[in-house]
Order: structure tokens, then C-alpha cells, then sequence
């Protein structure tokens, strides 16, 4: 239901009688629905408040600790969570929060798909794979954990099975991610599975690429996949996959706009440039260095240049969907650097990454092991309704590319390098995009004014009680969109960021 329906519908049964017409109009839905209904909504825990674990991490993150030993004490963190919430199986990991319109099963898929690529990078790089539970000090074998879920996950016999890929299927997105923790893991992993075992893991992966998507960042899902799979030698068909690979990159080439940039699909243009797009842009140039390696490329060391003008001491300019990906946004920085390393390349990149992460530690986006459903606190008014528990983990992508670095490289140690808020005031116009980005560095104030968006600043709707009541009969998410407040302000500012607003 859109945003007005729901204000005619507050409006309309307004008052005491309120609630009991609402609930006498779904009661005689409930039946409709009946057949639809997921029974696993109610499995959904909601998160407890922060707690001395999440105390403790922010004052050593927020110290003047060196950058390794600050990191290290983040992934930890994330590394229980993981852990914590693991199913028996190890092919699912159930965070707490929020259910999706995605089934309890799928969300848990999410949590492992979207954590799993963190654990993998910290493998990549060289570092132990038996690693202590911050919390209790038990040993953790991350190695054997990523194998055992993967081989749960794909098995059509384990209970952790994550089902079949279909069209349109959350399964494609995570699939993308399932198959980045085999890449990264190649030799741990991917290298002791038996053949059977990688025919059936190649077998659930493969579907994905095959399945149709919406018209937007999903059309990547399908090439990462082919391209994995292609360079593992996985398929018997490995240049059949990678010409499929060839001919999708070039459907979607046609949504790009300029310096790094593109269109997402609906006319939409947002911060999916930085966390998903140009975050598999990468992903592609690592996997097969020579697929459209020019355009790929300069495409990249683009966004970053966008992207170091939309990050503050004091926040970000953040506009558009899915804003609890927020510590995702220095990707483009992350991932110039790692293809490039020019000379301040590690020290401005990591900078980016410190200044994005400080600001939202201190400001409390940690939650039982896992980045919070929200801004900083959990945010019901600005959680997608396709986003459950673990859906929020896409925000570790910045730490991924940061721990692909090994232990002792110069990414860690270098001298932070300043981004352009901190050096000079400027005003960049990026007319194909739509956009006039402007910094203050006397205030670290960042603005992104969208120059076709005239009228005043939106405002929020709220989550109500009426909202939860619907949940809780329905079993499905019924969360406002606000998609005005998202997308059609004139200007969004660091200093006065949208899901902040009451």
C-alpha cells in the first residue's frame, strides 16, 4: 500500500473506532490470505538494546589504538554475531530484527550470504583461519564454518537447504555473494570440496544466472556468478559462461550515465552506485582481470572520485533506498585503491573508510553482532520491506575490501591522506547524473542538490502501531515506503540527514 492509501485509511477510521474498523476489515482478509501467509513471521526475535559487548567495542574502535588492532576488534565482533546466530547446519545465520517480505528461511541465506564475504576477505589475506569467539574465547575454525555451511546450504537433503532459484528470487542476489566467499576461499575451500561436492554446490549457483531480474543492479548478480564459476572451473563450459557474462555486462553498459555512475533501474539514481555497483565492478576486474578491463576500470577510479566528495567527518549526504548498507559507502574509494595503489591511495582510501566507520559506531549502528536495521538506531520507517534481519550486512562490504589487505600492508599503516571536505570548499555539477554536489570545509557540510526535484524537503511517515498491528495479522511487513522523502527532496545535506527527521 502506498503512502497515501495508508493516510486515507488513518484518516477514515481517525479516533476510537479507529482500530476496531481496521481490524474488521482484515479479519475478513486474514482468510484470502491465508494460503499466502509465511508461518515462519513470528520465528523473527526483535534485538535487545545494546549491551556491554557493543560498549565495549566502541570505546576501542573510537580509540587512538592503531588501525590494525581497531579493525581486528571489529571483525571479531562481527565474527561472533556470525557464530552466535549460526543455524545447526551453519547454512544460515538468523539476526534478530525485523522480518522481510522474504521468508524467515531466506533471511537467515541473507545473514550468511552477506556475512560470509567478511570472514572469506580475512582468509584472502593470509590471516589465521582459527580465530577466538570474542565472547566466551572458544576456538572458531572459519575455514570449516564457511565449508560446512556452503555444502548445508546447497544440499537439497540438509534442512538448512536454501531452496531452488527461481525468477525474481532473493536467491539470485545472495548467489552473487555465496559465490565471492568461493573466490576469495578458492584454495581453504573451494579446492577440498570432492567433485560431487562441487557439481551440487555448481548446481544451486548456476540456476542464478539463468533466472530473470528487475531491470536495475540485479542484472550483475548473474555475471558474478558465471564468472566464479567460469574461473573456478566449476561448469565444463567455462567460455559459454563467460560469453553470457560478455553479453549481460553490455545490456546493462546502457544504463550508465557518467564518471563511474548509473542508473539503477526506474529512473532511480543512489547510493547503489557505491555499495552494489561499482562494489561488483570490482568484483569482476578481480575475478577475470581481462573482462572489459578498460571500461571497468576507469569506471571505477570514477566513482571514487565521486565518492570521496560525499564523505564528512560529520556524515554523508545519504539519499535513496536501503539506507542500512551506510558503512558501505567509501566501496569506490576501497576499491580504486586496491586495483591501483597510487602513491596516498591507502592512507586517503583508509581514511574513508575510518571516517565513515567512526561516525556510526559513535553513533551506536552495532547490534548483537550485526549492523542495526536503521540509520543509528533501528528505524522501522525506513527499513525496506524487502529487508530482514540480516539483509543490513551488505554494510560490511567496505570492511571486505579492507581485509583483503594482508596484516602488515601499507593500507593499514600508511598516513591518512585528507579527502576534499577537509582540503577545500567546492561545487561539482554532474548534469547526466542530476546532481550538484557542494562541500563546506569550514563546517565539513556535504549537500547533493537534485536538480530536477523542485518544492520543499519531504518528511518522513511514520511506523505506527496501526503498522504493527497489520504486521502481526498479516504476517508480512507493513512498513511505510517513503519514497518521496528518499528520492524527491531538493537538496540532501551530511548535516541534516533524511532518516534523522521526526
Amino acid at each position: 500500500m502506498t503512502d497515501q492509501g495508508r493516510g486515507l485509511l488513518r484518516r477514515r477510521y481517525a479516533g476510537p473506532l479507529g482500530v476496531a474498523g481496521v481490524l474488521l476489515l482484515i479479519l475478513g482478509a486474514v482468510e484470502v490470505r491465508r494460503i499466502a501467509v509465511k508461518p515462519s513471521w513470528h520465528a523473527h526475535v526483535a534485538c535487545a538494546a545494546p549491551g556491554d559487548g557493543e560498549r565495549r567495542l566502541q570505546q576501542a574502535f573510537l580509540s587512538n589504538a592503531p588501525a590494525d588492532q581497531r579493525y581486528a576488534e571489529l571483525f571479531a565482533y562481527f565474527a561472533h554475531g556470525f557464530i552466535k546466530h549460526r543455524s545447526a547446519g551453519l547454512g544460515r545465520v538468523q539476526y534478530c530484527g525485523a522480518g522481510s517480505v522474504n521468508s524467515y528461511a531466506l533471511n537467515g541465506l541473507e545473514g550468511f550470504a552477506r556475512t560470509g564475504p567478511l570472514l572469506a576477505a580475512w582468509l584472502y589475506s593470509g590471516r589465521e583461519r582459527v580465530i577466538r569467539d570474542s565472547a566466551d574465547g572458544r576456538s572458531i575454525d572459519l575455514v570449516a564454518v564457511l565449508k560446512a555451511g556452503i555444502l548445508s546450504g546447497a544440499d537439497r537433503r540438509s534442512l538448512d537447504y536454501w531452496g531452488p532459484v527461481a525468477d525474481y528470487d532473493q536467491r539470485i542476489v545472495e548467489a552473487a555473494d555465496i559465490a565471492r566467499i568461493l573466490w576469495l576461499t578458492r584454495t581453504s575451500v573451494w579446492d577440498t570440496f570432492t567433485a560431487d561436492e562441487k557439481l551440487m554446490v555448481g548446481q544451486w549457483l548456476l540456476p542464478a544466472t539463468r533466472a530473470t531480474t528487475p531491470q536495475d543492479n540485479w542484472l550483475l548478480f548473474p555475471i558474478i556468478v558465471d564468472l566464479v564459476v567460469a574461473n573456478l572451473g566449476g561448469s565444463g563450459r567455462d567460455s559459454d559462461l563467460i560469453a553470457r557474462a560478455h553479453r549481460d555486462f553490455e545490456r546493462y553498459k546502457a544504463f550508465y550515465l557518467e564518471s563511474g555512475w548509473f542508473l539503477d533501474g526506474s529512473n532511480r539514481i543512489d547510493f547503489y552506485n557505491a555499495w552494489g555497483i561499482t562494489y561488483d565492478l570490482f568484483w569482476m576486474t578481480q575475478i577475470d582481470p581481462e573482462f572489459d578491463a578498460d571500461f571497468i576500470r576507469g569506471a571505477i577510479g570514477q566513482s571514487a572520485g565521486i565518492t570521496q566528495h560525499l564523505i564528512s567527518p560529520h556524515g554523508i549526504p545519504i539519499m535513496g533506498r536501503s539506507i542500512c548498507y551506510r558503512t558501505a559507502v567509501p566501496v569506490p574509494i576501497l576499491a580504486a585503491e586496491f586495483i591501483d595503489g597510487a602513491d596516498e591511495a591507502p592512507g586517503r582510501a583508509r581514511h574513508a573508510l575510518d571516517l565513515v566507520w567512526k561516525y556510526f559506531v559513535a553513533h551506536e549502528v552495532l547490534l548483537d553482532g550485526a549492523l542495526t536495521q536503521g540509520y543509528f538506531a533501528p528505524d522501522l520507517r525506513f527499513l525496506d520491506n524487502y529487508s530482514g534481519g540480516g539483509s543490513c550486512q551488505w554494510g560490511l562490504r567496505s570492511l571486505v575490501l579492507a581485509f583483503m589487505h594482508a596484516a602488515g600492508d601499507h593500507f593499514w599503516f600508511d598516513r591518512p591522506a585528507a579527502l576534499p571536505v577537509e582540503v577545500a570548499d567546492y561545487r561539482i555539477e554532474y548534469p547526466k547524473i542530476g546532481w550538484r554536489v557542494t562541500g563546506q570545509v569550514q563546517s565539513g557540510e556535504i549537500t547533493v542538490e537534485v536538480l530536477r526535484n523542485t518544492g520543499a524537503i519531504r518528511r518522513p511517515t511514520p511506523y505506527t502501531r496501526s503498522d504493527e498491528i497489520l504486521e502481526t495479522l498479516l504476517r508480512k511487513p507493513f512498513r511505510p515506503d517513503n519514497h518521496a522523502v528518499k528520492y524527491d527532496s531538493p537538496v540532501y545535506s551530511s548535516a541534516d540527514p533524511f532518516p534523522l527527521r521526526h
